[in-house]
């Protein structure tokens, strides 16, 4: 009966056979018998059928609330079995943005494992768009994303923290030179940014944006430390967070350059399905995260006038 209940709940939530069939890794017409079997058994008809959509019936709305429910607490009662035994391993599922997994997750992992040893994460790293589609399909337990652009979304978002975003370039370039800077240097400039669908990459559209600039040598990459060592070489100048050139500038390969006029910062959030229902290791994980502080920042950039 605990399968039937997950196959009808995953159906509700994709309203759509074949989406639910992927998930499950199953096929549409197991699917289809599964709940024509759960239909049968409870004797009410739990979806609305057509060629176009599937959805609930009144019946199959409080037939999916209450499977909900009883999906968690017996997910809970496996996990609260686990907890007397240390030697069993509690799964949580985590996806992260590229740049928070990069430079902000281990260290966040780190000091989780050391309060909850028995939580083992199983870590994603995409960029913020596929991150938060993954938590809407309920493919991820708990995801880190840059900014938070997720309506279309069914997750709920809370702020975790935030970074002052920067101008990156080698320390000899003609940027850090002078006391001010140029807005036609700057839309001159070969820009080494990260890909569409980045958050990194939102942000860096919305500095071109209040600069008024529109560059014509873009490059992107999906990654920020490949954009770094590129930017170290020569090739370009890019839009950074603070924290992701802090090493780089102790080194002394990359400089930062923060605009007075545009002091922006990018935000980082984490994000959960809408549902109320979490397993108790995501409440475990968003209990600490809400305690949580990242490390002390250094100053890593100089501050400069627009002309």
């Amino acid at each position: 009966m605990e399968h039937k209940l997950e196959i009808f709940v995953t159906t509700a939530e994709q309203k759509s056979f074949t989406r639910a069939a992927e998930l499950l890794h199953m096929t549409p017409s197991a699917i289809s018998l599964s709940i024509k079997a759960l239909e049968s058994k409870l004797e009410c008809r739990l979806f609305d059928r057509t060629n176009k959509y599937v959805q609930l019936t009144p019946e199959g709305s409080v037939v999916y609330t209450h499977a909900k429910e009883i999906l968690m607490q017996y997910h809970d009662m496996t996990q609260s079995l686990i907890n007397l035994d240390p030697s069993k391993n509690i799964p949580i599922s985590i996806g992260a943005a590229y740049t928070f997994g990069e430079y902000f997750l281990p260290a966040i992992l780190y000091a989780f494992n050391k309060k909850h040893p028995n939580i083992l994460p199983n870590i994603t790293i995409q960029n913020s768009k596929v991150i938060a589609e993954q938590i809407h399909k309920q493919e991820l337990d708990i995801g880190f994303i840059v900014e938070a652009d997720v309506a279309e979304y069914d997750v709920d978002v809370n702020l975790f923290s935030e970074e002052m975003m920067l101008i990156v370039a080698r320390p000899d370039h003609p940027i850090n030179k002078n006391s001010s800077i140029d807005k036609k240097m700057l839309e001159a400039e070969t820009w080494i940014i990260r890909e569409e669908g980045s958050g990194t990459r939102d942000v860096t559209n919305k500095f071109f944006s209040q600069l008024g600039i529109a560059p014509k040598r873009i490059m992107s990459f999906g990654s920020s430390q490949t954009i770094k060592e590129s930017v170290a070489l020569g090739l370009g100048v890019s839009y950074l967070s603070e924290s992701v050139i802090k090493s780089d500038v102790q080194v002394g390969t990359l400089k930062g350059v923060s605009l007075s006029d545009y002091p922006n910062e990018t935000s980082f959030h984490y994000i959960t399905h809408q549902s109320k229902l979490h397993t108790q290791a995501v409440q475990i994980f968003k209990e600490f995260l809400d305690s949580y502080v990242l490390g002390e920042k250094i100053s890593v950039h100089t501050k400069k006038k627009i002309k």
